[in-house]
């Protein structure tokens, strides 16, 4: 039998032991175990990848507009979003050791999809609109959304991909040849005689502003009119089209198109003082006004892919 004395010894001994063994793995030890499950990553623009570590870190990148990490809080694994062509190094910092990821990132390859609008998420936060196929836009005068197209609007429809949005870290599609497969519907109540769909950058190359990628017009681009449309700067690289809209009818348009390595959106948001991304979109053609109230674009399919 053991005595009492024997007994507190025993016990407080279980008790020291078992503070040594919590004591025995600190942070600071399990910092010093610091490792990463990849020395060295390659991506192709637009691309991901995970990087692990076997004890939680905070995640860094050297060049965030060459690849992104997911977040900067501590956490076991990131993902990795490469975003422009160059290097970069990810670091992963736990308490004052460190393990560091080299990343290269290629431009975006060959038949690489950019964005599809068939496997579009988003919706509108003003309308609770979603953004998917098919988006219904039609002319009206109403002022309490921006779903409608009206003069005092500039597009008809504004497509969500991205193609350069440096301030909030998009991917960089800038002088790369774009391919896009386009369908949409007239589903409004007359034939349409025009639509032009372009890029909104309003900086770089000799493109002009707000650059067509597509032209569609009744008049056509053979008339002293539509020689001076297809020789304005603004149409320089746009396919252009002879055709009426016709009501009901559903058209599929493909066509390529190289935005410039050097352009930029110059317009910028006036809370936060930072440029808008460059987009694609169905222009309103508002200078011209040709719309009226009860005309109607359905848009059916719109995919970006990368060219070459």
């Amino acid at each position: 039998m053991f005595s009492k004395v024997t007994k507190k010894f025993v016990a407080v001994a279980l008790v020291l032991s078992l503070a040594l063994a919590t004591a025995a793995v600190t942070p600071a030890d399990a910092a010093a175990k610091l490792k990463l499950n990849k020395k060295s990553l390659s991506l192709n623009a637009g691309k991901t990848a995970t990087l692990k570590a076997n004890v939680k870190a905070k995640f860094t990148s050297s060049k965030p507009k060459v690849a992104s990490v997911s977040t900067k809080k501590a956490a076991k694994k990131v993902t990795v979003r490469a975003l422009s062509k160059g290097t970069t190094t990810i670091t992963a910092k736990a308490g004052k050791v460190k393990a560091t990821c080299k990343v290269t990132v290629k431009a975006a390859a060959k038949g690489q999809v950019i964005y599809d609008l068939a496997k579009e998420t988003g919706s509108d936060d003003s309308t609770g609109k979603s953004w998917r196929a098919p988006f219904v836009s039609n002319y009206s005068k109403a002022t309490s959304s921006n779903t409608p197209f009206k003069y005092s609007s500039f597009a008809i429809w504004l497509c969500r991909a991205t193609f350069y949005d440096p301030a909030n870290g998009g991917v960089d599609y800038r002088g790369k040849k774009l391919h896009c497969d386009l369908s949409f519907k007239n589903s409004g109540k007359r034939d349409l005689p025009e639509l032009g769909f372009c890029f909104n950058y309003t900086k770089g190359g000799s493109d002009g502003s707000y650059p067509f990628a597509l032209h569609i017009s009744e008049k056509g681009f053979s008339s002293a009119e539509g020689k001076k449309v297809a020789a304005d700067k603004h149409h320089r690289h746009a396919k252009l089209v002879k055709a009426k809209i016709k009501k009901g009818k559903t058209y599929n348009y493909s066509f390529d198109f190289t935005i410039p390595a050097d352009a930029m959106n110059g317009d910028k948001d006036s809370k936060t003082g930072l440029n808008y991304p460059i987009m694609f979109y169905l222009a309103n053609l508002k200078d011209s006004s040709p719309y009226k109230v009860g005309d109607e674009v359905t848009i059916l399919k719109c995919k970006f892919t990368v060219a070459s």
